[in-house]
């Protein structure tokens, strides 16, 4: 009886385990659950015809990406883990108290450490010193938000284990530095810690639509656009939304979450192709309002731009990554808004925004210190003239700016530079603090062969590192 028994065990245990693999062709993996693109069957031979050496490795990939029932089983392993040892079985999540998930992105944040470097939190800010400049310069106002990471606003349903330092985040320090230079913000942080009510979804890592509506209602007041506030809109609550942070951790439980409705006939319409709210480019029209915003919103904008459409006259609402800045000549918006979330602030200084960079005066008698740590690249890009480098770490000292010269026989042509190194043009893994990234249009230089040269400094302490290359326009 006993041996019955043991081998009844063994076929089962071996039935378990080859259940996912023998059901494969008929249950089928689901890259929506998966929010990722899976890997494809690996072929024995590469393109050329050559064996393809790497197919063991290659399909176990893929088994693990397609075996039957995977969703239901990661479901489960989380759901054990979440609910005995309070631990999280997706290296992404958090699992915090009281049903309450974050985003395991946001810890450095959290806890202040890894954080951006004094130069680099400059770097940041000098940025958008220079967006709001291009933007003004075109007619319209800046205003620059960032969307705070959730355990930033409502901290208590972390886990005890993750312990804040007490220092400064990459949020505070660059919310203080835009001051210096004078870039109109909102602190939404502020903003959300000022309110009652809890306004970011428990189970997912955005604000909800009442959290939009604040965030709304804040950017129209900061503008001095008179506006529909939507505080005498009906809404009522529906057990409707469901969580990024659920599906990731969860992807087969579809828990549903309470998300305040509101009960608007939206007045405002598409132009062009609309499919899904995150469209690379969205594009309203509403004849019943006035003004024109131009915004650079990531996924925290896909609540908060139909609010906004409401009450604008033209809108388009941009992911794109770079900036396009340069849409405002097509485009010439009243209203620009730069909407990033908190998690995402190191991003600013990793691609130049794509704008004609602002000339400049200067005195180029500064003194010269040539160095071969001092690299410059020059290519053709969106009609324009890419310059994109790193400079020697030696000539900065304190709060710098960096100056692009075009020298030749026929003048002097001056651009500052966005204080960004372009890491992935230059084939390096890793952010530099002294990498220099603009476009210069063309037409502002005359036809003739120059040097190029930069010019880094505060005021008249310049240091040049004379040419760095050489074209001929």
């Amino acid at each position: 009886m006993r041996k019955k028994l043991q081998i009844i065990y063994i076929v089962l245990f071996f039935a378990v385990c080859i259940t996912p693999i023998v059901c494969m062709p008929f249950v089928k993996a689901d890259e929506t659950a998966e929010n990722r693109k899976l890997s494809e069957m690996p072929s024995f031979t590469k393109e050329d015809g050559s064996a393809n050496l790497d197919w063991p490795s290659e399909f176990e990939t893929y088994l693990s990406e397609h075996f039957a029932f995977r969703q239901e089983l990661v479901t489960l392993d989380s759901v054990q883990k979440a609910e005995i040892f309070k631990t999280s079985s997706n290296e992404k999540i958090v699992v915090g108290d009281n049903d309450w998930l974050y985003f395991a992105s946001t810890l450095d944040d959290y806890m202040s450490r890894n954080t951006l470097s004094e130069r680099r939190i400059d770097n940041t800010a000098k940025t958008l010193k220079l967006i709001q400049e291009y933007a003004e310069e075109n007619g319209a106002e800046f205003l620059f938000i960032s969307a705070p990471n959730k355990n930033t606003v409502y901290p208590q349903n972390m886990p005890s284990r993750y312990v804040k330092s007490g220092e400064p985040n990459n949020l505070e320090m660059l919310s203080s530095v835009i001051d210096e230079y004078a870039v109109n913000q909102i602190v939404l942080k502020d903003l959300f810690l000022s309110q009652d009510k809890v306004l970011y979804h428990s189970r997912d890592s955005h604000w909800t639509n009442e959290g939009a509506v604040l965030v709304h209602n804040a950017i129209m007041d900061k503008f001095g656009i008179e506006h529909n506030d939507f505080s005498d809109v009906n809404h009522h609550t529906e057990q409707c939304w469901e969580g990024d942070l659920d599906s990731m951790i969860f992807p087969t439980l579809n828990i549903l979450s309470e998300e305040e409705i509101y009960d608007i006939d939206y007045s405002f319409e598409y132009i062009g192709s609309f499919q899904t709210v995150d469209d690379m480019l969205i594009r309203t029209v509403n004849g019943n309002r006035e003004h024109s915003i131009l915004m650079y919103r990531d996924s925290f904008g896909r609540s908060l731009y139909p609010f906004i459409a409401e009450n604008s006259f033209k809108a388009e609402f941009s992911r794109e990554i770079p900036y396009r800045l340069n849409e405002l000549k097509t485009f010439p918006a009243e209203y620009v808004v730069l909407e990033i979330v908190e998690r995402n602030i190191p991003n600013i200084t990793e691609k130049a925004p794509i704008m004609a960079a602002p000339p400049r005066s200067l005195d180029i008698s500064a003194d010269i210190y040539k160095s071969n740590k001092n690299v410059c690249e020059v290519k053709e890009d969106n009609g324009m003239l890419k310059i994109y480098g790193v400079l020697d770490e030696y000539y900065f000292n304190g709060k710098t700016d960096i100056y692009v010269t075009f020298e030749g026989e026929n003048g002097v042509f001056c651009f500052e530079a966005f204080p960004i190194y372009e890491a992935e043009l230059l084939g390096d893994d890793e952010q530099s603090d002294f990498g220099f990234s603009l476009y210069v249009d063309t037409k502002d230089i005359p036809s003739g062969d120059y040097s190029i040269n930069a010019y880094i400094g505060s005021g008249d302490n310049l240091v040049c590192t004379d040419e760095i290359y050489s074209i001929s326009n």
